[in-house]
């Protein structure tokens, strides 16, 4: 009998579980009896993994809702910029917009492999503030042509219909629809092997484009308010939005180091070590490649050098949170200048203080959730 024949077909509620079971796997696996298994119950007052659960409980600390900020005059403002101005802004929009819709459905099949109850309520969790995020796009769009539903959707629709921004919305939907074709093919039919690099390279990817690739798109918003002082109000959607994927970036981080030795007994620790550096490598080339031929080509006031140096920046900072060596030696940001204007500063954090620059209505995460420079010390 082959092994795709020995798999174990999961219940939704498995009476004969055991939840508290230590041999228990964060995501499924498919090959224990069911009496090793989780019953379906949300047994989360005795986490297994219970550093979960306490991201968990963290990010539901910053409940906010993007109907609720004013957008009245962010077409007044927009009509001030010149035609570069506004078509970096609208493709840029367009962009971080098509990002989090893919996310919300790549969450989606992720929470189908979760295993233990902590892990299926962070997918959860994850899923309802990747919505929000999804809105808050909706809204500033909307509030710039409130008018024109048309001129909404063509912003909308520059993730499929301009070459460049499709190309790369394409590589990254299909590295997430690898997992989905699994699914809809039926992990039956999938050797251990094969589910093992999958995983590997969604949740990768998932980390490079919460840890990478939307922060060039912040800065680019962020930008407007630094070059011309205007659209305020889009600044702070986005500083709430940048500071839930930050905190994502520490989660997904945990999720991975948390997966690795449960993943490399099918496969080994140098091919995962592999397809996770190489994803995100794949992720930055392509992250330059777009954004320098949007930004830099269009005489943004952004050079390609800027651009070059900002992703290599984040990636190295992203690879040593995993435990891998950086890959490009750039130590500096080349836009240190506008994270200390906008951005949430190591002073607040070094002071206890909750609040960060632009936040109106939320609070914002606990102390270290605050500043790149300090994800890396992270600790409960």
């Amino acid at each position: 009998m082959n092994e795709c024949e020995t798999k174990v077909k999961p219940l939704l509620f498995n009476p004969y579980g055991d939840d508290f079971n230590s041999q228990l796997t964060p995501v499924k696996f498919f090959e224990s009896p069911l009496t090793k298994e989780p019953t379906g119950l949300f047994t989360i007052f005795e986490p297994m993994h219970p550093i979960i659960y306490e991201f968990v409980k963290l990010q539901k600390q910053r409940l906010w809702k993007a109907d609720e900020y004013p957008i009245d005059r962010t077409r007044e403002q927009f009509d001030q910029l010149d035609n570069i101005d506004k078509k970096v802004f609208e493709y840029t929009l367009s962009f971080l917009a098509f990002l989090d819709s893919v996310q919300v459905a790549n969450i989606t099949d992720m929470e189908v492999v979760y295993n233990m109850p902590e892990y299926k309520i962070w997918g959860a969790t994850h899923k309802y503030f990747e919505v929000e995020h999804s809105i808050a796009y909706s809204n500033i769009l909307y509030g710039l042509f409130r008018e024109s539903n048309e001129e909404v959707k063509r912003i909308f629709y520059l993730a499929k219909n301009d070459p460049e921004l499709r190309h790369r919305n394409e590589l990254i939907a299909n590295n997430y629809q690898k997992l989905f074709d699994l699914l809809w093919n039926g992990l039956k039919n999938v050797s251990a092997q094969e589910y093992a690099r999958t995983l590997t390279t969604v949740f990768a990817g998932t980390y490079a484009m919460e840890a990478v690739t939307f922060y060039m798109g912040f800065k680019t918003i962020e930008f407007y308010q630094y070059k011309y002082g205007v659209l305020p109000m889009t600044n702070k959607m986005i500083s709430e939005i940048k500071a839930d994927e930050l905190f994502h970036v520490k989660v997904m981080s945990t999720i991975i180091k948390t997966l690795k030795p449960y993943i490399t007994r099918y496969i080994s620790e140098m091919e995962f070590d592999e397809i996770v550096v190489g994803t995100i490598k794949s992720y930055v080339e392509a992250d330059l490649r777009f954004y320098q031929s949007i930004l830099a080509q269009n005489n943004f006031g952004i050079t390609q050098k800027q651009i070059e140096n900002y992703i290599k920046y984040l990636a190295d900072l992203r690879l040593k949170l995993l435990g891998y060596k950086p890959l490009y030696g750039v130590e500096e940001n080349p836009f240190e200048e506008i994270d200390r204007l906008y951005g949430y500063l190591t002073s607040h954090i070094n002071e206890g203080k909750k609040e960060a620059f632009f936040e109106t209505k939320s609070s914002a995460y606990l102390s270290t959730e605050l500043d790149d420079k300090v994800l890396s010390t992270f600790e409960f």
